[in-house]
């Protein structure tokens, strides 16, 4: 195997690649499901949602459904998930990006710089949202089965639990 040239590695450890890959891949797991979440308010097939909703953003997906659910009111049960999650998807959003595009470095070489926004977050930072990413996921997958039919059991009930509710307001 060619070796890495990128200094950073040396210093995180191999759990920290795993915890920065467990977070990432629950990331883009969010992102699927609300992208499941509007192409079910479309009505849409996959195919149909491979070409209209997945190629958004994740910010335009969350804009379309809240026109959408403008236009023809959520059912009841779907109403509180959907409310957290726009409130908490942009809290996700920040920490994700700022970890997926960012460059590692700092004394310890533990800060991931987001050159783009002039943003920096700690690795303790990033590792801290393990919680609330968890909680995401949560109201997300809550939601999609909210809005109508989906195979299989219903996800247990919300944590519910004030340290995570509108945790980004």
């Amino acid at each position: 195997m060619i070796p890495t040239p990128f200094m950073f590695e040396a210093n995180l450890s191999d759990e920290d690649f795993q915890k920065i890959g467990r977070l990432s891949l629950r990331w883009s797991h969010i992102e699927h499901v609300a992208g499941d979440c509007l192409k079910t308010m479309l009505r849409l097939t996959y195919q149909e949602a491979t070409v209209v909703v997945f190629p958004m953003s994740l910010e335009q997906r969350v804009n379309r459904m809240t026109e959408l659910s403008e236009i023809t009111p959520l059912p009841e049960e779907a109403r509180f998930p959907f409310s957290e999650f726009k409130i908490l998807f942009r809290g996700i959003q920040y920490v994700r990006n700022n970890v997926i595009h960012a460059i590692v470095g700092g004394d310890g070489w533990d800060h991931f710089h987001l050159r783009s926004k002039n943003r920096t977050l700690s690795k303790a930072e990033i590792f801290g949202s393990e919680e609330i990413t968890n909680y995401t996921a949560h109201v997300v997958i809550t939601l999609r089965y909210a809005l109508g039919p989906k195979e299989g059991p219903w996800p247990p009930a919300l944590p519910i639990d004030p340290r995570y509710q509108s945790f980004f307001a």
